[in-house]
């Protein structure tokens, strides 16, 4: 029996487009696994930043606070803190590899100039930058959420593995926000303004340790422009197992991924610029 050729050209764009999405999928994991190379090199510094830093903060506003403060919203203070920092830990190691170690890497030692000299492209490798920051992310949740457990601070196991979901897509945010800030870093003196006016305030005003609630007015209105305030109030009633409405879980996420998209674009835009032009 003959072989049968398929003629007919919108089958072979099809084709040829399955392909090429196939070929900028491989190419985004070869960034994110090159970027896991290097960091088995340096595993040990980068723990000691990205897990034990969260940890020691939980340890320390979870018994330290905690012994002042009994309970919080009817529940002990530890339980009510964990959901807090298992976020900030994804915010604070997502930001700090989308920002600063991004930019050494674009900047000072010209690993994006090699990467792009493949047939590896600048979305490709932004995504791959994107996706090895959102790994390093949620790394320390991960670890903060299992020292959480073991200190008795999880009321629901099945809802915090069910948060970590939510904080997959919240570490997207995150990422992409810190590669628009990488963007238009021209020195390291920018990251001065993105960690203190972006991360230190989702830090300290988005509920990590405190209901948003008990803030002024005018900061309750501001903290809901920070993702990771939408982020709490999604993982939180997740991990203390209390109701949880699904239409504000849907307009939650619905912010977090408008953002996320929006970020890139931009982060996307601004590299090629200064990439190309």
């Amino acid at each position: 029996m003959s072989d049968v050729i398929d003629t007919n050209p919108d089958t072979g764009s099809q084709v040829l487009a399955d392909e090429i999405d196939r070929s900028g999928i491989r190419r985004t994991f070869a960034v994110w696994r090159r970027h896991v190379l290097v960091w088995r090199k340096l595993l040990w510094p980068s723990m000691a930043s990205n897990i034990a830093n969260p940890v020691l903060i939980l340890f320390a506003f979870g018994f330290g606070l905690g012994a002042v403060i009994d309970q919080l919203e009817g529940v002990a203070y530890l339980a009510f803190v964990l959901p807090g920092m298992m976020a900030y830990s994804a915010m604070f190691s997502v930001s700090f590899e989308s920002t600063i170690s991004a930019y050494a890497r674009f900047q000072m030692q010209r690993t994006w100039d090699a990467v792009l000299a493949t047939p590896v492209g600048l979305r490709e490798l932004l995504l791959g930058e994107l996706l090895w920051s959102v790994t390093k992310g949620m790394i320390a949740t991960v670890s903060v959420l299992v020292v959480g457990w073991l200190w008795g601070g999880v009321i629901s196991t099945p809802g915090a593995l069910l948060g970590l979901f939510a904080v997959l897509l919240g570490s997207f945010c995150f990422g992409a926000c810190g590669l628009l800030a990488t963007a238009y870093a021209k020195s390291w003196e920018l990251f001065n303004y993105f960690f203190t006016f972006w991360v230190t305030p989702m830090f300290v005003f988005s509920g990590v340790f405190f209901e948003v609630d008990r803030f002024p007015d005018f900061i309750q209105w501001a903290v809901w422009f920070f993702p990771m305030t939408h982020l709490i109030e999604v993982v939180r009633p997740l991990t203390l197992d209390q109701p949880l409405a699904l239409g504000n879980v849907l307009l939650h996420i619905a912010y977090m991924v408008v953002m996320t998209v929006v970020a890139f674009e931009l982060a996307y835009r601004k590299f090629a610029r200064r990439l190309f032009d």
